[in-house]
């Protein structure tokens, strides 16, 4: 769960390189035909998507999931870096 938790924070941010990145790193960019950028964006496209559309029944549990995943990636992301000053 803690790599979702990095890609629902990239997707949050925006940070499509970043993304990219990730998914390479953990080779997702050999799972698929499709490009590792065509990958990328449809993580972002499907986060947004959650987002716009997070009052409706069917995707409130998913966007509170998101909102809580960056929250905790965000949380731990703080954490490291306030210690390593």
């Amino acid at each position: 769960m803690g790599q979702m938790k990095h890609i629902h924070y990239l997707c949050s941010k925006g940070d499509r390189d970043g993304l990219i990145n990730e998914l390479i790193s953990k080779g997702l960019d050999k799972v698929s035909d499709k490009t590792v950028e065509e990958i990328a964006d449809g993580f972002i496209e499907a986060y947004n998507n959650v987002e716009e559309r997070k009052d409706e029944p069917a995707f409130t549990n998913l966007q509170k999931i998101q909102s809580r995943n960056v929250e905790e990636y965000d949380g731990k992301s703080n954490e490291s870096a306030s210690t390593d000053i």
